[in-house]
């Protein structure tokens, strides 16, 4: 295991985080030849245990292209769980799209076995990973982000990219404002086993629209089926959806705030924000691990730029700022509309 006391020096760079964001970041970094620490509260897994089905998340063609990019490419096959052609919205069938190369297929992933196979990819191209660590604060000089204060000690680096998902310990421990595009939301998801009574198409996801709220089926045949359900926070019953309520669930029913909220700003002096630790818009957005990949690659970008002309970090931070708010505030307007289309009236409570 890493041990931080041989990382007293300056770093380049610390991502807190080992997720999508974060490994994107970390790489793009590397591969710039930065001096890059990942940080992570996680355990370290060489042995995972997939034999209990757990929740898998939808994933869209585009994934890979990004995971390519980043030296990732095929970690999105090996996560694979199952495979979808396109999404029914109540009736109407889309598919996904399809190229020369034949029909667009989109993946139900195990997110454990990706971040897995994410980890050991960026860790290949050199990028250190401190598991098991927990960040406590961050670390400012005369307003200027200068390192993390973890439970082992202090790390100082020239930035500090946040990309601890929800957690959004830099935006949490920076006081930096949110602003919210929703009422309160309350997301929850598990896995149901079921049968060749299973009316729904396996070869294909389901968007189930409802006056106040959604259903998400993703079926991984023969055996299981992944749903999600989103609602207005209040009195719920976290319980199935209807269409699985005579099907036996597997394992635990997770649960997640899912309200539309960015902080503002996503980056200040020292610091980034990138994926879930910037903004959150609930998973009907359909490119919650697309976008993360993508900003983590921006936000490396953006560390790269500033490092290497010094005098021009300030426009480079404002960059990264004004475009994934635009990217953000683009996502909320499309999402709106979508649900406005569908009926779901969540967004006027």
């Amino acid at each position: 295991m890493l041990q931080l006391s041989n990382h007293r020096k300056l770093l380049d760079v610390v991502v807190i985080g080992s997720g999508p964001a974060g490994c994107a970041a970390a790489s793009t970094c590397a591969k710039a030849g930065l001096h890059v620490l990942i940080v992570t509260d996680e355990a370290e897994q060489n042995n995972l245990d997939v034999s209990i089905p757990v929740p898998l998340e939808s994933i869209h063609p585009g994934v890979s292209s990004l995971l390519e990019k980043i030296g990732a490419g095929g970690v999105e096959q090996t996560a694979s769980q199952a495979l979808y052609s396109g999404i029914y919205a109540g009736k109407t069938y889309t598919p996904l799209g399809e190229d020369s190369d034949g029909i667009w297929q989109g993946m139900h992933i195990n997110r454990r076995i990706f971040n897995n196979h994410l980890q050991q990819r960026v860790q290949e191209l050199g990028v250190k990973v401190l598991f098991n660590e927990k960040v406590e604060n961050i670390i400012l000089e005369d307003n200027k982000v200068i390192g993390i204060k973890t439970t082992s000690g202090e790390l100082h680096a020239k930035y500090i990219i946040d990309a601890s998902g929800k957690q959004s310990i830099a935006g949490k421990k920076l006081n930096f404002k949110r602003k919210f595009f929703s009422p309160p939301l309350v997301c929850w998801t598990g896995v149901s086993i079921i049968d060749e009574k299973f009316l729904y198409d396996q070869y294909a996801s389901h968007f189930i629209p409802g006056k106040e709220g959604w259903t998400w089926l993703a079926p991984q045949p023969p055996k299981y089926c992944t749903w999600t359900k989103l609602s207005v926070k209040g009195e719920k019953s976290f319980s199935p959806p209807d269409e699985l309520k005579d099907y036996p669930i597997v394992g635990k029913i997770q649960f997640a705030n899912m309200r539309w909220r960015l902080f503002r700003p996503v980056c200040s002096e020292g610091v980034i924000l990138c994926g879930d630790a910037a903004g959150i818009l609930d998973p009907a957005a359909g490119q919650g691990i697309f976008n993360a990949l993508l900003s983590g690659i921006q936000g490396g970008n953006t560390v790269i730029a500033c490092l290497k002309e010094t005098d021009f970090a300030s426009f480079q931070l404002a960059f990264y700022d004004d475009w994934f708010v635009q990217q953000f505030e683009e996502k909320v307007k499309q999402l709106r509309l979508y649900y406005a289309e569908h009926g779901i009236n969540i967004m006027n409570q």
